[in-house]
């Protein structure tokens, strides 16, 4: 983790920008990364150039070979290419028809393959293009603007945030995170009024860990954030993604569902055959903790038995057999004395050698752990071991919780039920579903169990482009609300 979080330091995760292409790595000093999709559009790329830089700075790509490229800061970096001169009245006549640029797509590739610049190769499309010339002005800019999103030769660096992961995410593969936009993200936060100083809990599945991430920025390093999960391990990409500082991760804690503490307000929330169903689980749980120790705690206790019995066997007549050959022993013990002098004496020649052999392996060692001292480390994922993790988020849920936020592409209902005991009366919880049937379900069982002010919403984003003189809405958008 960088002390200066403002730059861009060995050790710590940055978003690498190129037009619409975005990708987060972790920077180290001497390391390659691969960008762009498999084929013609990958490229590797070495960010040693971006130490020590402000982030957001841009930088320029300078290539090495084929499709190795590093990397020079840019100090006023151009947004657009003197291309565009003149254009025509309209676009009235023209004809999209896949005929204008006479170029193909193997040229192309050829002319970037020779070495010319980003700057070179759009010059010679627009060259080729038989209706560059008769677009108008703005309709130029654009054309030119979209060339330079594919084959400029410009990046961005920029500090991770949650704007840029949820539009990472979501221009990858919308699934991924359960269709979750970033306008839905900040409803959840809104509406659950998370804020530093209080206990909120989030349960998070099928989204990468955004809605943690986005929560634990949010409460800074005052408060406590319990993540409960399901399965193995919790989801928390995004949190790893985001720089927190130990401090930071400090307030985060995770339990599994299976661990969750007896809620005192379990009786007066739920139903009884609730009740009587987590009781048995609570007792099943209980059982199998006690046989496990029963049996660990048996083994022992008969090897000592064993031992007692042995030793009350033993005859008397023993003893006589043991005088008898007193004499004998006595003999032999004079000459084990004798071997074992010889012995100590070969025994320290072949300690001093180990020794010295120990000694140089020390050395070795002392000099690789001082190299590695120089290497950045990478930020511990978790602050606490399972246990205390546990511990602490037990503790947090029966003291109660502020907030409540659970967002899972599964069906949410059951998950709702065993939170909803440890929140507060009259706080606030949101859950998040890409599907609004289980939701209308929860709606009406929550409603029975003497929920009150609860509102059932279907967001819809719309994006609008604003120019001068010409406002309308984007072509391209999500269609999913």
């Amino acid at each position: 983790m960088p002390l200066k979080k403002n730059l861009i330091e060995e050790g710590c995760v940055v978003m690498v920008q190129k037009g619409a292409y975005l990708k987060t790595c972790r920077v180290f000093s001497g390391r390659s990364y691969t960008f762009g999709k498999r084929g013609d559009g990958q490229f590797t790329l070495n960010l040693d150039g971006a130490l020590g830089c402000p982030f957001g700075s841009s930088f320029r790509m300078d290539r090495v070979s084929n499709k190795m490229f590093s990397i020079t800061k840019i100090e006023n970096p151009v947004i657009s290419l003197d291309i565009v001169t003149e254009g025509g009245v309209d676009n009235r006549d023209l004809q999209d028809d896949g005929r204008s640029q006479k170029l193909t797509p193997d040229e192309i590739i050829t002319l970037k393959n020779k070495g010319l610049t980003g700057k070179e190769v759009i010059q010679v499309i627009t060259e080729n293009s038989s209706t560059f010339k008769d677009k108008t002005v703005y309709s130029q800019e654009k054309y030119v603007n979209k060339k330079q999103k594919k084959y400029g030769e410009t990046i961005t660096i920029h500090k991770p945030t949650i704007r840029l992961l949820n539009d990472m995410y979501y221009t990858q593969d919308p699934l991924k995170i359960a269709n979750l936009r970033i306008d839905t993200l900040s409803q959840l936060l809104c509406h659950s009024n998370v804020q530093a100083g209080g206990n909120f809990a989030v349960f998070e599945s099928g989204s990468q860990g955004l809605v943690t991430a986005a929560m634990l920025q949010r409460m800074g390093t005052v408060g406590h954030l319990v993540q409960v999960y399901h399965g193995a391990h919790p989801q928390r990409e995004a949190v790893d993604l985001m720089n927190f500082s130990e401090e930071e991760l400090l307030v985060l804690s995770f339990i599994n569902v299976t661990k969750l503490p007896e809620a005192t307000q379990r009786d007066s929330l739920t139903t009884t055959t609730a009740t009587t169903n987590t009781n048995t689980t609570t007792t099943t749980n209980s059982n199998t903790t006690t046989t496990t120790t029963s049996i660990t705690t048996a083994e022992p206790m008969d090897t000592n038995e064993e031992d007692e019995t042995r030793k009350e066997e033993t005859p008397h007549s023993s003893k006589s057999d043991e005088q008898k050959h007193t004499n004998e022993d006595s003999e032999e013990n004079l000459i084990q004395k004798d071997n074992e002098k010889l012995d100590c004496e070969s025994q320290e020649n072949k300690d001093q050698h180990v020794n010295g052999k120990k000694s140089e392996k020390q050395d070795q060692e002392t000099q690789k752990s001082g190299e590695q001292a120089k290497k950045p480390s990478r930020p511990r994922k978790f602050v606490r071991t399972q246990v205390e993790d546990v511990s602490m988020s037990s503790s947090v849920l029966e003291q109660g919780i502020m907030g409540l936020v659970v967002a899972c592409r599964q069906y949410p209902n059951d998950v709702v039920k065993e939170l909803m005991p440890f929140l507060h009366p009259g706080h606030s919880f949101v859950v998040f579903s890409p599907y609004k049937e289980p939701l209308m379900e929860l709606y009406s069982e929550v409603r029975t169990l003497g929920g009150t002010n609860m509102r059932l919403s279907e967001t819809w984003l719309r994006h609008y482009q604003v120019l001068p003189q010409r406002t309308h809405p984007a072509i391209n958008m999500s269609d999913v609300q």
